[in-house]
């Protein structure tokens, strides 16, 4: 039987509540768009499979809830981490400051490449 991947990564999207977390997600993964915001409690993941040089690429990409509050729940989300987004809102000026913050709690929980991504809806 046919392997249905080569290689699997797991990514992780982290930022503020509010700045467009779940609509990349929706885009990238499904190729659907939501006007409205819903909150995402904990995490939610989608998988996306692409063929990259002849070879099945499986990502993994957990979207991450915002808010303070669960801080504690998604910090536990990093561990298997190969990479991680970090969005803010272009609009929103509080969240680009917040983006030094984010970029911190890479660092005190894995080693992987980031990138940082800013979103207007």
């Amino acid at each position: 039987m046919a392997r249905e991947f080569d290689h699997l990564f797991k990514l992780l999207i982290i930022g503020d509540s509010g700045v467009g977390k779940s609509c990349l997600l929706l885009r990238f993964a499904d190729n659907t768009f939501s006007g409205s915001y819903i909150t995402t409690i904990g995490v939610d993941f989608k998988i996306r499979t692409l063929e990259i040089n002849g070879e099945r690429v499986k990502l993994q990409i957990w979207d991450t809830a915002g808010q303070e509050r669960f801080r504690t729940i998604t910090s536990t989300y990093y561990r298997g981490t190969h990479g991680v987004i970090v969005v803010y809102d272009v609009t929103n000026g509080e969240s680009f400051a917040n983006v030094k913050r984010w970029l911190h709690e890479i660092e005190q929980n894995c080693d992987v490449v980031n990138k940082v991504l800013g979103e207007h809806l």
